[in-house]
């Protein structure tokens, strides 16, 4: 925002100064200068901090002064008085304003919001009423209530449209109007651009969520990079969205790498912003990192235990953190590599080490894919890797009609998703009932119960009917093993009818 220097001329009516930068400038006297210098110039919170009492000491002196010249209450005042004290001085909101600046300058945001406020409620119809109004915005910008901003910097600029001088006030004579005009300007002219720019960037949003809406992910990318150009400083809220929003095209174009870093950059300005620690563990999933995104998916825990389907994807990352194990010793070549006796080498770039366990991976979807994607993912898959064309590989091309296989059929993408394929087999009769127990168990209800054990009754002392449930499929087991000696006696064909079950 433009701060004229203190030499120029307050007369001047294109001179626009800050609220601050006028107090900075000895308006209110050297001390008030002095103190607001200091808050300008402090570097640590701490030194912000003295500045700022400071400055409250000023302010109290004044609002001491316009009781006992205004109204003629002594300090400090008796409960019956409350209601006789008389609205602040011009000086006294400068003053305020000044204060609410060094907050935000030490990440005070509320103990600026309620300054503002204050300044707002004292300063009606003044003619720091304007000013008052653009820090209030900001302020609230800064606490990621953009809504809230809007409204008051649309009333900023409703009440303000069409007036060229201050508005006149009863208790504000004539010289202290000319005076104050500066910041009048101030703060109609970084209103105006405020809300300019708060529409601007919302107009790109639309159009950037209208081509990912469409599938022009590469578009949406570049409107989203266009928005994040003109969002202010004080929109903290909005940048975080529009990283947030840019990370989503990225993911769906595969620039999972950008798509990271934009989630990141949320999360900086909100650690607390649960949608970019989503956005963050799937991105990370599908770049081949389970770990990574397994604890961004447990830190979205402790934020959201009620984010929809939040068990679904801790299921799946630990299920691919037991593919990668399990594969770490496998010799299974990624894409990319040459394959002995195959005598070719996938040209594939982008794709990353990808292993044969790693389905989304291999067809180079997201985790969420639609049937319609993967079917075109697969087209387009299995013409680069086709055997009889120049680069192609048969070792990839035999994954890709896999991969497509299990994901294209809903049960088998489902038991996939889940883990079916990476429990380890159950050990003897001979082992411990517990151990046998969890081994029966699916990987989605170890996960479960992992990290929602709400879901579960809760026994202090282990299950009780492990036991019981181990003797019945023994005796199950037994049951089966002697009808099956009977009928191999009896020359009868033996036929086990226990997959038709439900």
């Amino acid at each position: 925002l433009p701060e004229a220097p203190a030499s120029v001329d307050a007369t001047q009516d294109s001179f626009v100064a800050a609220p601050h930068s006028m107090v900075e400038a000895g308006f209110l006297g050297l001390r008030a200068a002095l103190a607001a210098r200091a808050a300008a110039a402090a570097v640590s919170p701490g030194e912000v901090e003295e500045a700022t009492g400071r400055l409250r000491l000023i302010l109290g002196d004044e609002q001491r002064r316009i009781a006992s010249e205004v109204a003629g209450l002594e300090w400090p005042l008796k409960a019956a008085d409350l209601g006789r004290v008389p609205p602040e001085s011009d000086d006294a909101l400068l003053l305020r304003l000044t204060i609410t600046r060094a907050l935000l300058r030490c990440r005070r945001e509320e103990d600026a919001l309620r300054e503002a406020r204050a300044a707002v409620l004292q300063g009606r119809g003044g003619p720091i009423d304007a000013a008052a109004k653009f820090w209030l915005a900001r302020c609230l910008l800064r606490l990621a209530r953009r809504d809230e901003a809007l409204t008051v910097l649309q009333n900023l600029t409703s009440s303000t449209e069409g007036q060229q001088d201050p508005p006149n006030a009863s208790s504000t004579s004539a010289a202290a109007q000319l005076a104050l005009a500066p910041a009048v300007r101030w703060g109609r002219s970084g209103g105006a651009s405020q809300l300019a720019a708060l529409k601007l960037v919302d107009s790109l949003r639309a159009r950037a969520q209208d081509f990912y809406s469409r599938g022009a992910f590469d578009k949406g990318t570049e409107m989203y990079s266009q928005a994040l150009s003109y969002v202010t400083s004080d929109d903290k809220w909005g940048r975080a969205t529009l990283h947030t929003g840019r990370a989503a095209c990225q993911r769906r174009h595969r620039a999972l790498g950008r798509a990271v870093e934009d989630c990141d950059a949320a999360i900086r300005l909100f650690p607390r912003y649960t949608r970019a620690h989503f956005r963050r563990g799937l991105c990370l999933l599908e770049l081949g990192k389970p770990q990574l995104a397994l604890k961004a998916f447990q830190h979205l825990l402790a934020l959201d235990r009620s984010w929809p389907r939040l068990c679904e994807w801790l299921v799946r990352a630990h299920s691919q953190a037991k593919r990668q194990e399990s594969a770490a010793g496998n010799d299974d070549l990624p894409f990319g590599k040459e394959e002995e006796g195959d005598g070719k080498q996938s040209s594939a770039q982008d794709l990353g080490p990808r292993h044969a366990d790693d389905l989304y991976g291999i067809l180079g979807v997201s985790s969420d894919a639609t049937e319609k994607q993967l079917k075109t993912a697969y087209r387009m898959m299995s013409l680069k890797y086709h055997p009889d064309k120049q680069g192609g590989s048969t070792r990839a091309f035999q994954l890709i009609a896999t991969a497509y296989q299990t994901l294209s059929d809903a049960d088998k993408r489902r038991a996939y998703d889940e883990g079916a394929d990476v429990k380890k087999p159950k050990k003897d009769d001979d082992s411990d009932s517990e151990e046998d127990e969890k081994q029966e168990k699916s990987l989605f209800e170890e996960v479960e119960r992992r990290y929602f054990p709400e879901r579960y009754h809760f026994w202090p002392f282990g299950d009780p009917f492990i036991e019981k449930r181990k003797i019945m499929a023994r005796r199950r087991k037994e049951e089966l093993e002697k009808a099956r000696r009977a009928a191999r006696q009896a020359g009868r064909p033996w036929q086990d009818d226990s997959d038709d079950e439900c």
